[in-house]
């Protein structure tokens, strides 16, 4: 459960169709162990459906990751853009409960009729996030590698180092072309 939570028991009393726009700040909300999304901003537009409200939500914030290429921290900015059902599980007018809806791992309107956002943010932003995160200072730079190899044994003629244990082969294959030249 986050903080970012909106009541639409009055949008499920009104017609299929009925919208409401909200804006939200948040300081922060944990998207994991480890990981937290800071200075969130974003906007929900919540449309009336018949098993609940229908949410359009588009948030921006920043996380704090690891770069791949340097090992520093720095922030990344991240956004979501994402629209997504949230079905009632009570009704409103009456209190029955409602049965659940067949899809996998669908969102729910709590008790009280409140659409937990910062759940889906939160979800949304996991999906979002780079694998490989590199901060913006290591982004345009190309990255090279060197290789060192322990046990390495001998050079061959073009200056590249072979391994002793192809030597075998080496010398099978220089067999194998003497015999195709004569």
């Amino acid at each position: 459960m986050t903080n970012i939570k909106f009541n639409v028991a009055q949008l499920l009393r009104e017609s299929v169709g009925s919208r409401r726009e909200y804006t939200f700040v948040e300081d922060r909300l944990p998207i994991d162990d480890a990981l937290v999304l800071r200075d969130i901003e974003g906007t929900v537009r919540f449309t009336r459906t018949a098993s609940g409200v229908f949410a359009h939500v588009f948030a921006h914030g920043l996380v704090h990751l690891v770069c791949v290429r340097s090992l520093e921290e720095f922030d990344q900015p991240v956004s979501v853009d994402f629209e997504d059902q949230f079905h009632s599980v009570i009704d409103v007018v009456t209190g029955i409960d409602l049965p659940k809806p067949l899809e996998d791992d669908p969102f729910l309107l709590d008790d009280t009729h409140k659409a937990d956002i910062g759940e889906a943010i939160r979800e949304y932003t996991l999906l979002a996030l780079p694998l490989n995160p590199v901060s913006e200072a290591y982004r345009d730079h190309p990255v090279s590698y060197t290789v060192q190899s322990e046990g390495v044994d001998s050079e061959d003629s073009s200056g590249e180092y072979i391994d002793s244990r192809l030597e075998v082969l080496k010398s099978w294959t220089q067999r194998q072309n003497n015999q195709t030249d004569t």
